[in-house]
């Protein structure tokens, strides 16, 4: 059984930017706010780093930090990441066998990465309103 997952994106003369997850809003673009780029980016780093930390834990290995970085490499026609570059650091006393071991079953388990590495197909729905907006909906 697959989880729903979604987030939205509003904008109006009146508010701007409004971003929403079901875990709350997030600032994004105006007033240094985050960019979409920056965000999707900030996934595939936030997914990676989730299951490390995870794997460690109930490993009760001996790590002190786990950072985990990426950069993006872009390209023209169409618009589009061309390259993402994760790298891991890892601080504490494990070897580097055991560290590239964590980093390989983990990637593995990375659902943000394995859906930029697999192109899920993606749908566009457009629904046109000429009336007023009464109140802004959840994305279901």
């Amino acid at each position: 059984m697959s989880e729903k997952h979604y987030a939205t994106c509003d904008w109006s003369p009146a508010d701007g930017y409004k971003s929403l997850t079901p875990y709350g809003e997030i600032k994004m673009f105006e007033d240094g706010g985050h960019r979409a780029l920056e965000v999707m980016l900030l996934s595939v780093a936030a997914c990676l780093n989730y299951y490390l930390v995870q794997y460690a834990q109930e490993r009760k290995l001996p790590i002190k930090c786990i950072h985990v970085e990426c950069n993006a490499e872009t390209a023209d026609h169409p618009e589009r990441v061309s390259k993402i570059t994760t790298k891991v650091v890892v601080h504490g006393s494990l070897s580097k066998q055991a560290c590239k071991k964590m980093v390989t079953i983990c990637e593995r388990a990375c659902k943000v990465a394995n859906t930029l590495k697999y192109q899920p197909s993606i749908e566009v729905i457009i629904e046109h309103h000429e009336e007023p907006i009464v109140k802004r909906q959840k994305l279901a």
